[in-house]
């Protein structure tokens, strides 16, 4: 029962005890006085009566003309006049019920008063006994009136009180009802603080709140510095900044083995030609300033883009990984013409050639066969010593012009979107103990008889800036195949979910009328589009969250930094990128990694899923680290194999 509601029964309890104390008061100093009033009324009319009687002699008929008279006047329930002898000389009596009172309250608030008794005499002679009895309907009335508006009284007073009270204790209340609130958001698993009220209770109720979620916060972001500087450690090149060899590889498999727009882009590798005559030359401290500047290069083009990578391969290749980039040559001259930058102001452009070579890749290639595809045209460059860039591509495949493939795919999605030729498919994620967690639902798209992979179609999608209509084309299915599905099912979102003003209005109305099949679904947004468009998806978890959604974020690690604002929003879930699963029962480093960032994420109450997992050497390993769940092809054939028995 809320409070306003308790208060509203205490203000009725307490006025009906008043009242009734009231009236209960009241009614019986009303009783008392009126039995008096017409007990004194009785006795004086009586004599007055009985004097006048005396003074008219003995005449029966005048006796009876005049108390016949006093009687009409409707004021007496009884007059009667008995002679000396006990004979009724005169009866007049008025036995009407109540009419202006109600018939019980006699009963209640009896009165009972003695009638007024004289003696008629006319000088010493007795003529009788006069009996009077002033009617108590009149008194009954003046008592029902009073209890009337004394009741009427009560209940303005009720209305008043309540609507002051209520009007007071919103006031009181306010900051109780923000507490609730942050209880509420705390409960979701969103750590926010509240400024202190004035009223003392609350103000240490409030405060005693906001230092957990400050507690909370703070050790948010140590953690979170702590991760980032564990990863910096362990993924980077200590001189340039830029990723390691092997981390960049899984980074690249991991890429090119996922389902979304993150599987094909441009790839670009460039040479320091003569690196080794340069240390000769400029001395080896002189280089490596030179290497650290092409780094802190590299990395504001990365910074720009999400999920870009960059690496230092070996002493002098450089590598740039751009998904979803279409145009290889625009990447790989904007990467050598920042390098020539760097050469040139330090006074070296003249002393070393910077060859390089891009190309396109797919969710079809692998990291061997990518590098081996540039090597192979990079080497006969460098032994050139030029700084020509070369395009390749594999096999007879050759890049269209832009323009030409945005026409065709623009008609293929449209006449996807018209003919209903989107599909989910479906993959297990299990739980640490070999139950379904939920199911992955990426979406497919039915062309020339084949099922076409996300990775193959989402890059144009999001170019024709068609990804919104995607979504909700999505969790339209997703809301449909939930109703009977025994799993709960996750769909990823784009970008657009996260941008487009309409949206979210949209969710509202689709997740309002479907039932239970919302609780059912799971809403996934990619960790480089969450943290960029922080506060549209911190709107999104909440909208999401009224019925019943869970939103977790996708392919996450790759900003820990930013890992202390998820106290603020309501996680459900994480998952962890491939490109750090990749051979974590081998990697001690990422095993570090790993382990402290499902403390971090268990400590906010999120649970914390692998992606990629491809052998039950990494998943056994990845329990062991304190993994909640896991998904990928090793997953697969373990709930293949479970559902076979």
């Amino acid at each position: 029962m809320s409070l306003f509601k308790q208060l509203w029964l205490a203000i009725i309890l307490l006025l009906a005890l008043a009242f009734g104390s009231s009236l209960i008061v009241s009614s019986l100093a009303a009783q008392r006085y009126l039995q008096q009033q017409l007990y004194l009324k009785n006795v004086d009319n009586a004599a007055a009566l009985a004097l006048s009687l005396g003074q008219q002699g003995v005449d029966d008929v005048l006796l009876e003309l005049t108390l016949a008279a006093q009687f009409d006047t409707g004021h007496y329930e009884l007059i009667e006049l008995v002679s000396p002898d006990g004979t009724v000389l005169i009866r007049r009596e008025d036995r009407q019920p109540l009419a202006d009172a109600p018939s019980w309250l006699p009963g209640v608030l009896p009165l009972e008063v003695e009638p007024g008794v004289a003696q008629v005499q006319q000088g010493w002679q007795q003529l009788g006994t006069l009996t009077v009895r002033s009617h108590s309907r009149f008194a009954y009335r003046a008592l029902w009136d009073s209890t009337r508006l004394l009741a009427l009284m009560f209940l303005m007073t009720m209305i008043g009180g309540g609507l002051l009270g209520s009007y007071l204790l919103r006031r009181i209340i306010r900051p109780l009802n923000e507490v609730v609130e942050q209880a509420e958001a705390i409960g979701q698993r969103r750590f926010v603080t509240l400024p202190e009220p004035g009223t003392l209770e609350f103000k240490r109720l409030v405060s005693a709140m906001n230092a957990l979620s400050k507690r909370i916060r703070s050790a948010l972001q140590q953690e979170a510095s702590r991760l980032n500087q564990w990863q910096k450690d362990t993924h980077t090149d200590s001189l340039t900044g830029l990723l390691s060899r092997e981390p960049f590889m899984r980074t690249l498999d991991a890429a090119l083995d996922s389902d979304d727009i993150n599987a094909a882009g441009s790839f670009a590798l460039v040479r320091v030609a003569s690196l080794t005559r340069l240390n000769q030359t400029y001395g080896r401290k002189a280089t490596d300033g030179v290497l650290a500047d092409i780094g802190a290069a590299l990395n504001t083009i990365v910074s720009r883009h999400s999920r870009w990578a960059a690496a230092r391969l070996n002493g002098s290749d450089f590598a740039l990984m751009a998904p979803r980039a279409t145009d290889p040559r625009e990447l790989v001259e904007e990467m050598q013409s920042l390098m020539l930058e760097v050469l040139a102001a330090h006074s070296m452009h003249t002393d070393t050639a910077l060859p390089a070579v891009a190309t396109l890749f797919t969710h079809e290639d692998t990291p061997s066969t990518l590098l081996t595809r540039l090597d192979s045209t990079l080497v006969p460059a460098a032994q050139a010593g030029s700084s020509d860039i070369n395009i390749t591509f594999a096999g007879d495949i050759q890049m269209q012009p832009v323009r030409e493939q945005m026409a065709h795919w623009k008609g293929v999605l449209q006449k996807a979107f018209l003919e209903d030729r989107f599909s989910l498919a479906s993959f297990p994620v299990l739980d640490s103990g070999g139950q379904l967690l939920h199911v992955e639902a990426p979406v497919r798209l039915l062309e020339d008889n084949q099922q076409l992979a996300a990775a193959t179609f989402l890059p144009w999608i999001n170019r024709l800036e068609m990804s919104g209509d995607l979504d909700q084309r999505v969790i339209e299915m997703a809301l449909t195949a939930a109703e009977d599905a025994a799993a709960p099912l996750a769909v990823n979102l784009s970008v657009g979910a996260l941008v487009e003003p309409a949206f979210l209005h949209w969710l509202d109305q689709a997740l309002s009328t479907a039932g239970k099949a919302a609780g059912k679904l799971w809403l996934e947004v990619p960790e480089a589009m969450a943290f960029r468009h922080f506060d549209a998806f911190k709107l999104l978890t909440r909208h999401a969250s009224r019925y019943g959604c869970q939103v977790g974020i996708e392919h996450g690690g790759h900003q820990l930094a930013d890992i202390g604002q998820l106290h603020e929003i309501g996680l459900d879930y994480f998952k962890v990128d491939a490109a750090f699963i990749r051979d974590i029962d081998s990697n001690a480093g990422n095993q570090t990694l790993l382990r402290t960032l499902c403390t971090v994420g268990h400590s906010i109450g999120v649970t914390v899923i692998a992606e990629g997992v491809r052998s039950t050497a990494e998943w056994q390993q990845l329990r062991e680290l304190g993994f909640d769940g896991a998904t990928g092809p090793a997953i697969s054939a373990l709930a293949d194999d479970s559902s076979a028995r």
